[in-house]
């Protein structure tokens, strides 16, 4: 008993079961040769188990990363706002020293200055707002205090608020990135292909990621099919220290099902946990999943992100029509362009002012210009007594952006050749370490089958290849439950490798137990037993017969002899095609 009992603890923390008082002795593993048509051959079957409670089970960052990635990957932590760490992006941006401005290629200055713009800087030469220079100059007030009139807002108010930059650099960039739409999750009737959709303006985060600190973000997040990406570079992101380790309670019987490969009627062994899942841990505890070893404010050494323009000069629009946007092709870009960006990020701004007038007159008292906006964004100018030539009607955004792609463009650059390239130092990721744990926690929480594969690490008892396996039911579950079961085995049960695939295909063709050799009438199925209602069951007894097919479609006989003793079962497995 004290054997048994070391063997199933080093087992369960993942040890070898060699030292616990016994010599080591040599075993034939040699699997048996497959049975032949009319072949059979009796196997005895015991059921194993050694009930667990509260078991802490540690895992150092070392062992995190050890294990298979695909792995991890599955393990999906949280949806990441993104917002908080793009906000911060555009500060540090805002706020870089001006001798790191200067070093800066022109297109980044350029957009530096456009996320800077506000009336009273704003460059209007060579724009279509030109005009407006001379009408104000007309009526002896500076040009900001018109532009500012117009917008509704202070003259050192920006055109755009970072805020706005970031919620439509969300929604038209990152939220449009394949790889921030989808997450892999569990395959289910709503989910048939396995991939979840990822809440907008967030990006998805796995296990492997926060082990890893996240360092495949710039190739993740990059181009992918059309899209030109959003993370040129990310180097030294700052998650998790080296003294990371993730522990998880567990109770569970921490032993393996003993099998059946049906097409030798060899033994083999099935890991326990994955099947006890949706019990293993006890939610109710707090501390049932503690993360320790994470960085209080998480951040990026390194950040560069780029944005792309039109090869072309794209105009504004001239036309109310089509409402609300107008007719500018600006707007049927890819929502990721330059251009679009501005436009969309030009309206948004817009959302809150007022429709209204202001009249302007010459120092004289005669009335010159009036610069109106409506609540649509439509504004008009309108000059009297020969004062000027506004610009014709336009919404404001279609104003912005013809400024905009001018002043992308000074120092020379030509159309096209203004993408932006921005790097910057040191940003917060802008989550705190406490709310990563809290949201792991509560997302794991509401999907325990993400950690099936992870919680089937912590014993690594699959050996063989086993198509059915058995459990018996103990006393303490309800009469229905009781007695000696015969498991099939689900694609979950199949042991896989250092890649974290699995070592072999789940190509059943009929998967269960069957009344008949043609497996016509089928016996089993997922009801409840032990906390298990995902694999095809069926109870069984001394004198019972039954068939199932292994994963080669060779068709078995399974009889049921007398038991051994209480928790094993005598089977006699025959091939009959």
């Amino acid at each position: 008993m004290k054997d048994a009992r070391c063997a199933s603890l080093l087992a369960l923390v993942g040890l070898q079961t060699i030292g616990c008082g016994e010599d080591a002795v040599a075993i034939d593993d040699t699997p048996p040769g497959n049975l032949a048509i009319g072949e059979a051959r009796e196997v005895d079957l015991r059921y194993l188990r050694f009930d667990v409670e509260g078991f802490a089970k540690t895992n150092t960052l070392e062992q995190m990363r050890a294990m298979p990635r695909k792995v991890l990957q599955d393990v999906w932590v949280l949806d990441l706002d993104a917002r908080p760490l793009l906000v911060n992006s555009l500060i540090a941006l805002r706020d870089l020293p001006e001798e790191d401005v200067a070093d800066l290629p022109a297109a980044a200055q350029n957009m530096r200055r456009l996320l800077l713009m506000t009336p009273d800087n704003a460059e209007l030469e060579g724009t279509n707002l030109e005009e407006l220079i001379g009408l104000a100059s007309a009526v002896g007030i500076p040009p900001a205090r018109s532009l500012a009139d117009l917008l509704g807002r202070d003259i050192l108010e920006p055109f755009i608020p970072t805020e706005v930059v970031a919620d439509i650099m969300l929604r038209d960039v990152i939220s449009t990135h394949p790889n921030a739409k989808w997450r892999r999750g569990p395959i289910d009737a709503d989910h048939p292909d396995g991939q979840w959709p990822v809440k907008p303006g967030h990006i998805p985060v796995t296990l492997a990621d926060v082990v890893s600190n996240f360092e495949d973000m710039a190739e993740r997040f990059g181009p992918s099919g059309d899209h030109p990406g959003f993370v040129l570079e990310a180097k030294g992101i700052s998650v998790v220290e080296e003294e990371f380790s993730l522990t998880s309670k567990v109770t569970a019987n921490a032993l393996p099902y003993k099998g059946i490969d049906l097409s030798n009627a060899d033994i083999a062994s099935v890991n326990s946990i994955a099947g006890q899942i949706d019990n293993l841990h006890d939610f109710t505890d707090p501390e049932w999943m503690t993360l320790s070893g994470l960085v209080p404010n998480p951040s990026v050494e390194v950040l560069g992100f780029g944005v792309i323009e039109n090869d072309s000069f794209v105009p504004g629009g001239a036309s109310r029509d089509p409402i609300p946007n107008g007719n500018s092709p600006a707007w049927d870009l890819p929502p990721w362009e330059f251009e679009h960006l501005m436009v969309a990020m030009a309206q948004a701004s817009v959302v809150d002012t007022p429709a209204h007038c202001d009249e302007y007159t010459l120092g004289t008292g005669v009335h010159a210009f009036d610069g109106c906006i409506d609540e649509t964004g439509w504004v008009t100018l309108e000059t009297f007594n020969g004062v000027g030539s506004p610009p014709a009607p336009a919404y404001i955004w279609d104003l912005e952006l013809e400024l905009a792609q001018v002043r992308l463009h000074d120092g020379g650059l030509a159309e096209g050749a203004a993408d932006v390239a921005l790097t910057l130092h040191n940003v917060e990721v802008g989550v705190p370490a406490e709310e990563l744990v809290e949201k792991t926690k509560e997302n794991i929480k509401l999907n325990p089958s993400a950690l099936r594969e992870l919680a089937s690490l912590l014993t690594d008892s699959t050996s063989g290849a086993a198509d059915i396996y058995y459990v018996r039911g103990i006393d303490k579950l309800p009469t229905e439950q009781q007695g000696d079961w015969l498991f099939f085995i689900t694609a979950g049960d199949i042991a896989i490798d250092d890649e974290g695939d699995p070592t072999r295909p789940y190509d059943y063709p009929a998967p269960g137990f069957f009344a008949d050799a043609a497996l016509t009438k089928k016996i089993s199925d997922t009801t409840l037993v032990d906390g298990d209602e995902a694999h095809e069951k069926v109870r069984v007894e001394p004198g019972d017969t039954l068939y199932a097919a292994d994963d080669e479609g060779h068709v078995f006989r399974i009889a049921v002899g007398e038991k051994p003793s209480r928790s094993h079962v005598a089977l006699e497995i025959a091939r009959v095609e």
